[in-house]
Parts: C-alpha cells; structure tokens; sequence
C-alpha cells in the first residue's frame, strides 16, 4: 500500500501537533558545536549560536554524544514545502498511485472524488516542519535568524534523529522497505518517531513555561486545511508513529530508563502489536506464521502486493466502518496474518487471512468486518452460505471464519470475488 512504500521518507518527517515552522532569511554559518549550510547568506550569529544551544540541548535529555557535528540547512517556510514536495514526488509512482487509488476505493475509505497522489503531496507539504535525512546526514528545518520556541522543539526532535542514526544506523528502515517486509518497517518507524517525539517533549518541559505556552500556541496556529478535508484516517495514519510510538517509548523508560531504548534499537520490535502493547514486545511475542494459499490469485491478475498488515492497519482500513471502540476491540486479538492485492490493469482484488490469537477473536473480528463492509463497500446486503457471508452489488466481498482464522475477499469485479471465494472454502475430506 502507498504508506508502505513512503515509510522510508516519513519517518524522517517531524511533526508537532501537525504544525509548520516561521520562516526567515536563509543562512550559512560554522561552529564548534554544528555545521549549518544553506543558500543565501544573512545575519546568522544568533542562529548560530541556539543551534549549537539546541545540540547540546539534544545530547543532554538524549543521554548520547554525537560522534560528529551535525550538518543543519535553515530553509524558508516555502522552500521547506517546495523541497519535501519534491521529495515525496520522487518517492511516488504513478503507476503504484492508480492501484493504491483502486483498492482505498474498493474498501470504502477513498472518495473517487480525491487524487490520492495529490492529497498525499499536499498534506505532506502542509504538515512537514522539518526533517532529518539519514542518507545526506542533513537536518532540514525551516527557521528564521531569531528561531521560534516551536522551531526549537522542531529542530530538537529532529537532532535526536541524528544522534540515533549516528549510534545506531537509522538505514535499517530502508533495509526493511527494500525488502518488502512493511509490517516490520512500521513497528521500527514508530520506535524512531516515538523517541525523538518522547525527547521533545522532555526538552519542551525543560523551558520557562512561557515559552511552553508560545510553542504550544504556535503549534495550534496553523493551516490545516489540506488535512482537513480529507477522510479520518489520514490524520490518524500520519499521527501513528509519533503518537502510538511515543506511547511505547514512554512505557520502555518507566520500566528501565533510558537504558531500554538503547536496548530496543538492539532487540528491534517486530510487529506493530508490539509498539500498541508494550508488554507483547517485553515477552518477545512475535506474529504467528500466516500463509495464503498459493493458488489465492486469480487469472488475468498480478501479485501486486501482499504481506503483513498488522493490527493497526487492521484497525485503520478493514475497520474502518465500525465506531472506534469497536475498530479496537476487532483489531485487538490479532496473532498474526497474510494479505494480497491483485490487479489485471482496470480491476483490484484483495485476499486476506486473519489469525486470532482464540476463536473468540475471530468471531468478534467476523462480525465486525461485516458491518463495516455493509457500511463502506459498493455491496448488497449479506447473504449468508453454507459457513460464509457473502455480500455482492457493484463490489463483492466474502468473509468466512474457521476457528480462530477468518479469511475476507473484496473485489470490484465480483466474479474475480467469487473465484478467490472458491479457492478459499474448504472442501468435504
């Protein structure tokens, strides 16, 4: 899914309450402390001199030295936007965008009236105040000659990026997403994003409270309005990490310090169960091992992606029709699973198979895909088989639960539904 493959440029993103930076001349200065490079020269000496403030400031609450200085470029509010829009341009595929566009179509959860390649520019655009990236070793921020409280939390979470990458080596993301394992890519994502957002907020507690206050304030002031008017779940996806992920952290330092972060860049979470519940990664519980059928495809389809898709994307998209409670509660017994998209060039088809971690999981999960399918896929009213519930209109969609599995067809096609369905259903013997 699109998310997957912008996992390797949004976790370097650092957003504050979803909030952009002030902007201001451009600068170019050296110290002792930090390296700072951008395009047009102008009065840097105090820039200079609370960048070096605020990398002192990170290695502090961080508990970590750098081990070289880091290279900081200052760009104006519009220069920020212009170069995170090119950024995530270059990361998009316009061919992956249309079969992306088809499945968030099919499930219910995209408006055909939205461009989903547009919406994902703009509202990465909108909502970027900086960002580390971890093969230039560069931190981008957008600043002003005299920084703001908030551009100083900003620059703080993304100096905590650059630490980590120094200590442990923050490619391990792009590792992960060049070998396809997203699920895992997720989990580690939320790890980086929670920490340095866990930092943040301890360096923002250390300032007079009036600057707390101007940060805040600041933070709440901004334009939102791309996110704004796109569907629920984007907010949700983009705040994941930061969110969820400071959650794990904060829960990984009341138990032992800051000693276990450390130690968590060196025993990796593996799922996103484990970042939800902290104490399923404290017992190294893991996924269990789920395989579709080989045969799960369909004539005339490509494999197009397929998978982990993890608790929380459970929650997010398959869930999405149900009340947040619910979403949880169906989500929550997750063990363990194996999703495949396919596409012939005109028609999306999704197969998935759940494993619970009991049959009660299962069944709360089949009921509650049912009616969010009922509530945002293009079918008729269910028709229940022999042991599955089938609902066909425009779209299909099929869901049969075995014990503790359930497995879900959706397609815009419904005879292709239908073949998958077949596949699926288990035989006399």
């Amino acid at each position: 899914m699109v998310r997957s493959r912008l996992l390797i440029v949004l976790a370097v993103f650092a957003v504050f309450a979803g909030a952009t930076s002030g902007c201001g001349d451009d600068t170019s200065v050296t110290t002792e402390a930090v390296t700072t490079t951008t395009t047009q020269a102008g009065p840097v000496g105090d820039l200079a001199d609370e960048l070096a403030v605020l990398v002192q400031a990170a290695e502090d609450v961080r508990g970590l030295d750098f081990l070289a200085d880091p290279t900081t470029t200052v760009l104006t509010t519009e220069e920020l936007a212009a170069r995170v829009r090119e950024d995530i341009q270059e990361e998009l595929d316009p061919d992956d965008l249309v079969i992306d566009q088809a499945f968030y179509q099919l499930i219910g959860i995209l408006d055909p009236g939205i461009d989903l390649g547009q919406a994902l520019t703009d509202l990465y655009s909108e909502q970027v105040a900086g960002f580390y990236d971890d093969e230039a070793k560069e931190l981008v921020v957008g600043g002003d000659e005299e920084m703001t409280p908030l551009t100083k939390v900003i620059v703080v979470h993304e100096l905590i990026h650059a630490l980590d990458d120094q200590h442990f080596g923050l490619s391990t993301l792009s590792d992960l997403v060049d070998e396809e394992r997203y699920h895992e890519a997720s989990a580690y994502q939320a790890l980086v994003e929670g920490e340095a957002t866990y930092f943040q907020v301890v360096y923002l507690q250390s300032l007079p409270v009036a600057e707390q206050v101007a940060a805040a304030t600041e933070a709440l002031d901004y334009d939102s309005s791309v996110l704004d008017a796109l569907p629920a779940w984007f907010g949700k996806d983009l705040s994941f990490p930061y969110d969820q992920g400071f959650l794990f952290v904060e829960a990984l330092i009341e138990r032992g310090g800051i000693a276990a972060i450390d130690q968590a860049y060196r025993r990796l979470p593996t799922t996103v169960e484990q970042i939800i519940h902290p104490e399923v990664y404290r017992t190294l519980e893991g996924s269990r091992r789920v395989e579709l059928p080989g045969n799960a495809i369909v004539p005339g389809y490509d494999i197009y992606e397929e998978g982990e898709l993890g608790e929380w994307n459970l929650r997010l998209y398959l869930l999405d029709g149900v009340t947040p409670s619910d979403a949880i509660i169906g989500s929550a017994g997750w063990g363990g699973d194996d999703y495949r998209i396919l596409w012939n060039g005109t028609e999306v088809a999704f197969v998935y198979q759940y494993q619970g971690d009991t049959p009660r999981d299962a069944e709360e999960l089949a009921g509650l895909l049912e009616e969010s399918v009922q509530a945002r896929m293009a079918v008729g009213s269910p028709q229940a088989g022999d042991e599955a519930v089938v609902m066909s209109g425009d779209d299909y969609a099929w869901i049969l639960q075995l014990g503790a599995t359930v497995y879900f067809v959706a397609a815009s096609d419904p005879a292709a539904g239908r073949s998958l369905a077949e596949v699926l259903t288990p035989t006399d013997g």
